[in-house]
């Protein structure tokens, strides 16, 4: 391994990288308004860095559009003379027009393991995240004899692991918390709440460690998360019994046991240094910092940041007499971008608008038909509570569906309590038509491509990717009739049309079962 460079953690996904006389700056969260409509902040507090050091960058590279890693705040002052951005080529160029919005001159998007000198001995290489719609990505860096996997929260699929292996990953920085609006969002009862939560922290740990060993990486950082929750609505989320979301802390000792690698926990401002013999070297920066200590440290957190909470939403404006008219514009905008996806939906979903000329809007996608109500005596199957000014950001286009999904400033409750992949990727992407396209474009062909499993002495004929990302199945066993996806871990009963019944209500389409005689099993076996 290299000596000749240092590296210093900045806090969540963020990474100072330099060497032979050039600096990269990776995913920098720094500004103090948070993220997520204010609702995510930084944890532990990254407040007290020098920015001097980050500014001084040559390349910037930025793994996708979330506020936590693309922080608009902190970047739009960042000095524009000398730095390139580095991004993944995305299907969509919104991303590459957001960054040089914000007056970035050098954008350079990289394609797919295009391997890019930033020195002699230095280059990166960006890696899409395989949905090819969902724009994030990872960066793999090279240094010297040293290779550094950057993965933040991009899904790697299997079928990548050998490459990653190949190369030998020296250090890996990986997601570990959660990072999403389920279950915390729901309408559940609280041990139901808690039932699930554990649930998906468990899945996120074994998945963890299960890349990072798979790809046999030496020395492993868990990171890009958790945020801090500031306001009292969503300060319980901060504690990993009552949500998805444990700290590098909470988890440290069950998943340093199970690595094959070591774990690294590292706080704000550490610099690293990697010695000749592989070893790394830890400088502390801020020894003030006890994990055992938390509820103190959110407490005076909370305290620190409620005036910019309170300023932010103070200043929202409060919606104008046309706001519900506007509301069922920007709304029919976004079913409209894909009659198959509104099809897809196939459910009668409300809106309630609360506050400030607020209302109830009905979509219905029943049986093939579109439309628009502001009444309805029926119980909706998906709804979504959302007060007027916040939704009032998403009809002025200051705001997306994403942004407000992972601000969790709204409630939803659904019947049958199943995830309608439909319905999310309309309000997340139908704004782009390039990736609605491509969602569009991933469900038909997931229909139009079969292959054969087994279970026992039954084979079934199925579609083989996934009806919800797209991930290949090809390669995936079947246990007790029951097919697993390895992306999100979506369940689906092959007995019942492959009816989903774990994660979604996309069920996977089968096409033929047939029994395999006790004859062709002993020949296969003989064979």
């Amino acid at each position: 391994m290299s000596d000749t460079f240092t590296l210093k953690f900045l806090g969540h996904a963020g990474i100072l990288l330099k060497a032979f006389g050039v600096t990269l700056l990776c995913d920098p969260w720094m500004s103090e308004s948070g993220a997520f409509l204010h609702t995510w902040h930084q944890y532990p507090p990254n407040d007290f860095l020098d920015r001097q050091d980050l500014y001084d960058a040559d390349y910037l590279y930025i793994s996708h559009d979330h506020d936590d890693h693309f922080d608009r705040d902190f970047l739009k002052d960042f000095p524009k003379h000398k730095v390139t951005v580095i991004i993944a080529d995305f299907l969509s160029d919104t991303f590459a027009r957001e960054i040089a919005k914000l007056g970035f001159t050098r954008v350079l998007p990289l394609k797919d393991w295009e391997k890019y000198q930033l020195a002699e001995n230095f280059s990166v290489a960006v890696v899409k995240d395989k949905s090819l719609y969902k724009i994030d990505s990872a960066l793999l860096i090279e240094v010297d004899d040293t290779n550094i996997l950057h993965k933040n929260d991009c899904h790697i699929p299997d079928e990548d692991i050998p490459k990653y292996r190949e190369l030998g990953i020296d250090f890996l920085f990986a997601q570990f918390s959660g990072a999403m609006w389920y279950p915390a969002a729901y309408a559940y009862e609280a041990k139901k709440q808690q039932r699930i939560a554990a649930k998906l922290k468990q899945d996120m740990s074994n998945s963890f460690v299960d890349f990072a060993n798979n790809i046999s990486a030496k020395h492993v950082v868990h990171y890009a998360g958790p945020p801090a929750f500031l306001e009292d609505e969503v300060f319980h989320l901060n504690f990993q019994e009552n949500s998805i979301f444990p700290d590098q802390w909470d988890v440290y000792s069950e998943i340093s046991q199970k690595l094959n690698g070591s774990l690294n926990l590292l706080l704000p401002g550490d610099d690293v240094k990697f010695s000749p013999e592989g070893e790394l070297e830890i400088t502390r920066q801020s020894t003030t910092f006890d994990f055992s200590q938390k509820a103190l440290i959110l407490d005076e957190y909370k305290q620190k940041r409620a005036a910019i909470i309170q300023s932010y939403l103070s200043s929202l404006t409060q919606p104008s007499k046309e706001f519900l008219q506007n509301f069922v514009v920007h709304i029919h905008q976004l079913f409209s971008a894909s009659k198959y996806l509104t099809e897809k939906v196939n459910a009668l979903v409300k809106f309630t608008l609360t506050g400030v000329n607020g209302g109830s809007v009905y979509i219905e996608t029943r049986n093939r038909e579109f439309a628009i109500m502001q009444s309805c005596t029926e119980t909706p199957n998906y709804e979504f509570t959302i007060d007027t000014a916040i939704a009032n950001l998403l009809v002025e286009g200051k705001e997306h569906w994403e942004s407000l999904f992972l601000s969790m400033r709204f409630k939803a409750k659904r019947r049958p309590d199943a995830y309608n992949w439909p319905l999310f990727a309309i309000l997340r992407y139908g704004n782009e038509p390039q990736l609605i396209a491509q969602v569009e474009k991933t469900l038909q062909a997931a229909e139009n491509e079969e292959f054969v499993v087994r279970n026992g002495e039954k084979e079934y004929h199925v579609q083989r990717y996934c009806p919800h990302a797209g991930a290949d199945l090809s390669q995936v066993e079947v246990y007790d009739d029951k097919l697993v996806c390895p992306r999100h871990r979506w369940v689906f009963d092959l007995r019942c049309q492959g009816k989903c019944i774990v994660g979604g209500n996309m069920p996977l389409k089968v096409y033929q079962t047939s029994e395999i005689s006790s004859k062709k099993i002993a020949e296969e076996v003989n064979v």
